[in-house]
């Protein structure tokens, strides 16, 4: 077997969400791929099905530090990030692509890029 054949796991309190782990998806590039890919249902269903959960998991992922976050809440906070990238498709665009948008195929953000102040 393929170990990209199998689903990302979350942590057992989120397990209402293994149907959406498609959603994990590690980079900026990927999720704004598949947002552009997928039909309005999927990303409205999605959403149905996180955005409830939004602060439960918020205060669950904080806990963790983000250098060391096990597996499954690092897949988890991948999905919230999903969500991020979906919201503004479902509640404003109503449509997968950004209105008057460029080709999202043109899309490449910079993935080593970290918004974080120096200490």
């Amino acid at each position: 077997m393929n170990p990209h054949d199998i689903a990302p796991t979350l942590p057992a309190q989120f397990a209402a969400l293994t149907p959406f782990t498609n959603w994990c998806l590690a980079t900026e590039t990927e999720r704004n791929r598949k947002r552009n890919a997928s039909a309005m249902l999927e990303l409205q269903a999605f959403r149905d099905a996180i955005l409830p959960q939004v602060d439960e998991v918020v205060r669950y992922l904080d806990g963790f530090s983000l250098d060391a976050m096990p597996k499954d809440a690092l897949n988890l906070m991948h999905m919230l990030l999903s969500l991020a990238e979906i919201a503004p498709a479902v509640e404003s665009y109503h449509q997968p692509g950004v209105i008057d948008g460029y080709d999202p195929a043109r899309f490449v953000a910079d993935e080593q890029f970290v918004m974080r102040p120096s200490v």
